[in-house]
């Protein structure tokens, strides 16, 4: 399965956001909402929107990131595991000093 580059927007203030097996459950007065997990690479909340921890392990497991915004202005973020050779790194800041290589 490809996986799309989609964004899960929640803009109403009083969400909740908790984990059903796969699907992230958007929580409102009004209903509930659910959303595939494995189709998401963020979930950006604006508004006193919460969200459960179990949630938060699975979006960080899935690297999916999850933003909070509060007034139109950043609050949080978690970002998932970020995977890198460490030893390439410093291979190629030992020599980006040298000025002959």
């Amino acid at each position: 399965m490809k996986k799309l580059l989609n964004t899960l927007y929640v803009i109403n203030p009083n969400s909740y956001l908790s984990l059903d097996g796969e699907n992230v459950v958007v929580q409102q007065e009004e209903g509930q909402k659910r959303v595939p997990l494995h189709i998401l690479e963020r979930i950006i909340t604006f508004g006193y929107t919460g969200a459960s921890p179990a949630l938060m392990r699975k979006c960080n497991e899935n690297n999916v990131n999850l933003s909070f915004f509060h007034n139109d202005s950043f609050c949080a973020r978690m970002i998932g595991q970020e995977n890198g050779n460490v030893v390439l790194r410093k291979i190629q800041y030992r020599l980006s000093e040298r000025e002959d290589e």
